[in-house]
């Protein structure tokens, strides 16, 4: 019997190098299999870069904006990168908040598209509650309506500098007009809806 119980398949020694055998071959097909990474499963919606501009197109279309404009707070919050997440939480090329995104009914935030969507509706509120003025409005897009008194820009240097660079972007991506030549919309000049406005007080 004692003989018997030493043999290999019986021996206790074999069944242990018959475990390790099997565990290195079963680390071996891990190995050599693909693991998915985060983009592999993270459900996020994909688009091409015409989808993005025909997206932009129609939703500027949609809530009355100029599609420059809304390229330029695009271009400004996320350079177009539309899964980029801020350190305060804004997600998206819209750079919506979760609470805002909320407000105002976007279902998905890290769906380009429907950021998309939000953002412009948000900026159609914001022109609609600052009377057409777009550095009032752009200037409340970064800081906050509550920040945005008076009927001037706060005296945050972020958001005097985020205004800034979304009127030079605006600017930029505008179709040339009055004999070739764009309307500078930025803070101090001689157009838009809030020089209009001193220029009927002037007078």
């Amino acid at each position: 019997m004692a003989l018997t119980n030493l043999t290999w398949p019986n021996c206790p020694v074999a069944s242990l190098l018959r475990g390790i055998f099997t565990g290195l071959l079963a680390g071996g097909i891990v190995l050599t299999t693909a693991l998915p990474t985060n983009s592999d499963y993270d459900g996020r919606p994909r688009y091409s870069k015409q989808e993005i501009r025909r997206a932009v197109l129609f939703y500027a279309k949609r809530y009355r904006l100029d599609p420059a404009l809304l390229r330029a707070v695009i271009k400004v919050e996320s350079d177009f990168r539309p899964h980029v997440i801020s350190r305060k939480g804004a997600v998206g090329l819209m750079q919506l908040t979760p609470d805002t995104a909320a407000t105002l009914r976007v279902a998905d935030i890290h769906d380009p598209i429907q950021n998309i969507r939000g953002g412009a509706k948000q900026l159609r509120h914001l022109l609609r509650l600052y009377d057409g003025d777009v550095t009032l409005a752009l200037a409340a897009y970064n800081a906050g309506v509550h920040r945005v008194r008076g009927g001037k820009i706060p005296r945050i240097r972020e958001t005097r500098s985020y205004v800034r660079k979304v009127l030079r972007y605006y600017n930029r991506y505008r179709v040339p007009r009055h004999g070739g030549k764009t309307v500078d919309l930025s803070p101090g000049s001689t157009h838009g809806p809030a020089s209009k406005a001193r220029n009927r007080e002037r007078g």
